[in-house]
């Protein structure tokens, strides 16, 4: 897999295995609509795996919430691939800073189609660059222990897996990035 420099301020082009061109950029308000279409293609395990089952369908105003992030405390990218002439966004990762200021919580959700491909591995390492830009020096991420989808890419990452000890049903995901 290798990385391309897209021209400033419009992200990164990756190329995956396949050849597939992915662009990775940052969301904002403006990929709501974009957003609520991924959300909604989701398949609804995966979208309550994803969300911890807090949210069971996707509506604009969780789509907003997802991509109209305070810069302050908050950073997103999503993957996106051009489609018979059209964007479809296919994955997102976001980080949100603690009051400390000093760690963050992760996510990433990458579509059911284009998982295993590499995806969320370009957006995780685009992510983890932002919080170590950021002077973040720990980051953590959250998932259902039953899901398992997760175990081999954080490990590839680097991110130490235990179990919540608080709910066995979730599993923790931790990195330094010092």
């Amino acid at each position: 897999m290798a990385q391309t420099d897209a021209p400033p301020g419009k992200g990164w082009n990756e190329k995956l295995q396949d050849g597939t061109t992915v662009q990775i950029r940052s969301i904002g308000e403006q990929d709501a609509e974009l957003e609520l279409e991924f959300l909604t293609h989701l398949s609804p395990a995966f979208r309550s795996s994803r969300f911890l089952g807090l949210v069971r369908d996707p509506t604009p105003e969780v789509a907003r919430e997802l991509t109209c992030l305070d810069p302050a405390c908050a950073v997103g990218f999503i993957a996106l691939v051009s489609q018979r002439g059209r964007e479809h966004q296919i994955g997102a990762a976001q980080f949100h800073v603690n009051a400390a200021g000093d760690s963050c919580d992760a996510s990433l959700t990458v579509s059911d189609e284009w998982r295993k491909r590499g995806v969320g591995s370009f957006l995780m390492r685009h992510l983890i660059a932002a919080a170590r830009a950021r002077g973040m020096r720990h980051m953590r991420a959250y998932a259902p222990s039953r899901s398992g989808g997760g175990d081999r890419l954080a490990a590839n990452i680097g991110f130490q897996r235990r179990l919540d000890p608080r709910d066995p049903a979730t599993v923790i995901y931790d990195l330094s990035l010092e």
